[in-house]
């Protein structure tokens, strides 16, 4: 396993609960870990603290709201109340994240902390001077804060030289991977492929001779829009086609422009036209589709997020899969090779969502006071496994979730609630790749399998340390005009390929993208003379 930055290619790839019941709340308070309660440095009067907090309109049956719940009362409980803090969570929908905390930002109502993953909104944050610069209160009111994140995900926040941002800390760092069904492959007497042209010619054979009896509503390779809330992607596949290029290409080059990244985007285009591929892609924004598509037993391959939830948890895709197609199973592969032979992958960087402070927050020290106190291991550790025995029961020694109804009600989307930290660590890769594959008993090996391949061969990147204002400005427009290109040159006619492909390119450079080029390369050779 292999996770370094490579210089390449870079793929585009971009985390409770009311019972209804005080007493069970307060039961569960009272099992909490000891010395989780905050009893020092309480304000003399009372003050609301307001904390952003992603509404993905998922919430089990009974377990209350977003902003009222088992665990923000378990918070107040624990730290708002020796604080003399009440504390206030803020409702953002996830998937309209960015455009709600603009229109917050721009009232002067935001939250005390934000958060965002996406680092054009940081950006122009910081160039319009949105930000509390957090350098001294970290000092002041942040010791634990400060351990737990260390230097180099602090470093990840500092902009134009100051610590605008808290990023949250990333244990494991993997995306993409992509999975295949063995069953299929078993019966056709093929190996799981390890090379592209494996791949295909498994795709053909899915075709060909249709192992899943579909009745030819086989789909061999599925994904949904590149440019939608899903987690299926083609941009492992497409980007296994990039050339090894410069360390300043690699800086400064857009994705759709490095080059081999037309050749695979010619390669999903061969795949359309064999019939290879879901030519409704597009139009799948929110990868329900796929979903239902890998339900049924209809997909033979595709590209997604590593041991997701959304694939692997309790009654979701592969239960319903196993429900309706006995004897379906899906392993993982690595089979996208580059001109080296290697398995190049984006993956993220060490760091979660970016903790802000508005500029017009009036209670910024006691943000900080609260970010501390949650990076307190036994408070951390509750906030992100809840309490022994009702959340989750020892394995080898590693918290297993306990699925049952009643848990879900007081417990999920606690990655949310332990903002600090974008997943669970144990010390080590191994330790924490085996604590990620617990939480999914049914399919712990193949959870297992999916993230170590998609750090294989693992790049982060690259990181400017200050605002690239074209990008700011464009980011949006040329986001957009980039997936216009792979869709209508995957769907072109072979002979309109070309054409189609290198026109939105040129349109691309002309709205934007060359300046983006431009103001890259110059802060890149100013970074290298530092």
């Amino acid at each position: 396993m292999k996770t370094k930055q490579r210089k390449w290619l870079g793929a585009s790839t971009a985390l409770l609960v009311l019972t209804g019941m005080l007493s069970a709340c307060s039961s569960a308070s009272n099992e909490s870990s000891s010395g989780a309660a905050a009893t020092s440095g309480a304000s003399k009067e009372t003050v609301t603290l307001k904390v952003e907090m992603f509404d993905r309109g998922n919430a089990p049956a009974g377990a209350g709201s977003v902003d009222n719940n088992f665990w923000t009362q378990w918070i107040q409980k624990n730290f708002g109340d020796p604080n003399n803090i009440k504390m206030q969570f803020v409702p953002v929908p996830r998937n309209q994240e960015v455009d709600k905390l603009n229109v917050l930002m721009a009232s002067g109502d935001a939250p005390d902390i934000v958060f965002t993953y996406d680092t054009n909104t940081i950006n122009n944050y910081v160039k319009n001077g949105g930000l509390t610069d957090l350098g001294k209160l970290l000092d002041e009111n942040g010791p634990n804060l400060k351990k737990f994140l260390g230097q180099e995900v602090l470093n990840y926040g500092i902009f134009s030289g100051k610590q605008y941002t808290l990023p949250a800390k990333r244990p494991l760092q993997y995306a993409h991977t992509s999975y295949i069904r063995k069953d299929w492959l078993d019966k056709l007497g093929m190996p799981v492929p390890k090379t592209t042209d494996e791949f295909y010619q498994a795709l053909k054979a899915f075709k060909e001779k249709d192992p899943g009896q579909t009745g030819g509503k086989v789909i061999p390779y599925d994904f949904s829009a590149m440019n939608g809330t899903n987690i299926s992607s083609p941009g492992l596949l497409i980007s296994s086609f990039v050339k090894k290029i410069s360390e300043e290409d690699f800086y400064a080059t857009p994705e759709l422009l490095k080059p081999g990244y037309k050749d695979g985007v010619q390669f999903l285009n061969k795949l359309n036209q064999e019939g290879l591929i879901n030519p409704d892609f597009a139009l799948d924004k929110d990868g329900k589709n796929f979903e239902k598509d890998v339900s049924n037993g209809l997909v033979g391959a595709f590209s997604a997020l590593a041991a997701h939830p959304n694939l692997m948890g309790t009654g979701n895709v592969f239960d319903s899969l196993k429900k309706n197609v006995p004897g379906a199973e899906y392993v993982g592969m690595d089979p996208f090779t580059n001109e080296e032979g290697k398995r190049p992958k984006a993956i993220y960087d060490p760091i979660g969502a970016y903790l802000m402070i508005p500029k017009s927050s009036k209670h910024a020290a006691e943000a900080i006071k609260y970010l501390d106190w949650m990076s307190k291991p036994e408070v951390l550790f509750t906030l992100q496994n809840g309490i022994e025995g009702q959340h989750y029961t020892l394995e080898n020694g590693y918290p297993k979730a306990i699925t049952t109804d009643e848990a879900k009600k007081t417990f999920y989307n606690n990655t949310d609630i332990a903002m600090i930290s974008n997943g669970k660590d144990f010390g080590a890769p191994d330790k924490n790749i085996e604590a990620a594959s617990i939480q999914f008993p049914n399919y712990k090996e193949l959870a297992k399998q999916t993230i170590i391949n998609a750090l294989n061969d693992g790049y982060t990147n690259p990181r400017f340390d200050r605002p690239i204002d074209a990008e700011i400005k464009n980011s949006k427009t040329l986001g957009d005009k980039a997936q216009e290109a792979v869709v209508k040159s995957v769907l072109a006619k072979p002979e309109d390929f070309s054409k189609t492909f290198d026109s939105i390119a040129a349109e691309y450079l002309k709205i934007g993208g060359q300046a983006v080029i431009d103001e890259k390369r110059a802060a890149y050779k100013e970074m290298k003379k530092k």
